[in-house]
């Protein structure tokens, strides 16, 4: 089982930013000293859903984290592609997957619905979804382009690499070169430099939760991290992922693996404490809090969005609290490290699940009590599932 964890972002507060990098440098070190495979670091611009001190470049983030660590891996939750020239951006992953020689996982989306792309890129507006989701799948498409090919060439609705009218002037940088120029010195593909540690490329892990972006995933052989449904939607859209996985690859792909062997990503809001009284009087609020500013008047939506077809949602469910429904659908990790290892063992047994990701982040509460959560975790939660997972000793005689 792979555990990683993600940082505390003081969602909803007015947080000094010095002190919340110095917060995330403390977290990632415990992370590189414990059973932790990774640390993930998501992307807001603007004042919008209270994140208003989080990372504006997850890259630049990931590579400063990387630098205090020394065997954590480190990856994006996620870059908002529409965002981003796509080329810019494979170079800055690129080169950062060199100089942690190969520590990187690459989170990639589509970005939510606020008013933050649109200021980027008038095409990718949430608000017109065709023209956003077409400007996704170019981008991407572009970005492994960059990572794979010698001469990158491109002509897509949004982008065309080369740019047409380059033409060099001097032989010397164009003859033998039939790659790159054409025989008149003619700009034909691009070299884009450097390529990633990993070959061919570092995994990819898409950002979503709906059944059709897990299929979107499986054709093209990347995986995904999942945050907010509940374990009936998990296995509706695991069991999409491995039919479209299998189908595309011609060959079966287990539950929970993408067809190149990477898993798939469940991404959980997560506090434990030492009682589950302690737990549950310290996350309760910041919970409601995050989920009333993240779906504000679409209670409906951000329940049945979660949800499986034909799993029912009751009228006591649609009218409880988002903390006690979240709760109660099992899509938080709230507890004891006793209850905690129970929802994620549950996971593992019914979803084949062997990679979860903490997103640490109850707001209002200090960070001395999430560090020790993820000091709970790291020290009770982990070493459960290292003990399940090791052979049994043969004893011989």
């Amino acid at each position: 089982m792979r555990f990683d964890g993600n940082v505390f972002y003081h969602g909803l507060e007015i947080y000094p930013v010095d002190r919340m990098l110095d917060e995330w440098r403390q977290t990632v070190k415990l992370y590189d000293q414990t059973g932790f495979t990774g640390v993930w670091i998501g992307e807001h611009h603007f004042w919008h859903s209270g994140y208003h001190v989080a990372a504006p470049s997850p890259v630049q983030v990931c590579t400063h984290l990387a630098s205090v660590t020394e065997r954590l891996r480190v990856a994006q939750s996620a870059c908002i592609l529409p965002d981003y020239h796509p080329i810019r951006l494979a170079e800055e992953l690129a080169m950062l997957d060199q100089m942690t020689k190969g520590r990187l996982d690459v989170g990639v989306a589509r970005g939510t619905n606020s008013p933050a792309s649109i200021q980027f890129n008038i095409d990718a507006d949430r608000r017109n979804k065709e023209r956003n989701y077409a400007l996704f799948k170019e981008t991407l498409e572009i970005i492994i382009k960059a990572w794979t090919q010698d001469a990158l060439v491109h002509q897509g609705e949004f982008y065309t690499f080369p740019v047409p009218g380059w033409t060099e002037k001097d032989p010397r940088i164009y003859t033998g070169d039939s790659s790159h120029y054409g025989p008149n010195g003619e700009l034909i593909g691009l070299g884009v430099v450097p390529k990633p540690y990993q070959k061919p490329h570092p995994p990819i892990y898409q950002a979503a939760d709906s059944t059709e972006s897990y299929i979107f995933a499986a054709e093209r052989g990347i995986s995904l991290t999942g945050f907010g449904r509940t374990l009936q939607g998990l296995k509706e859209a695991w069991t999409a992922y491995r039919d479209t996985a299998s189908r595309v690859s011609g060959r079966e792909v287990p539950m929970g693996q993408t067809a190149k062997g990477d898993t798939l990503n469940i991404m959980r809001m997560f506090y434990i404490a030492d009682t589950m009284e302690e737990a549950i009087k310290d996350a309760r609020d910041g919970i409601n809090a995050h989920y009333e500013v993240t779906f504000g008047l679409s209670r409906n939506w951000g329940r049945s969005g979660a949800i499986a077809k034909g799993e029912e949602i009751s009228t006591d469910q649609m009218n409880m609290e988002w903390f006690e429904f979240a709760m109660d659908k099992d899509v938080i990790l709230v507890g004891t490290p006793d209850t905690v290892a129970e929802k994620i063992e549950r996971l593992q047994t019914e979803l084949n699940c062997q990679h979860v990701t903490l997103w640490p982040n109850p707001s209002y509460v200090p960070f001395r009590k999430v560090y020790r959560s993820l000091e709970l975790f790291a020290d009770r939660v982990i070493p459960y599932f290292e003990k399940k997972e090791s052979p049994a000793v043969q004893v011989v005689g």
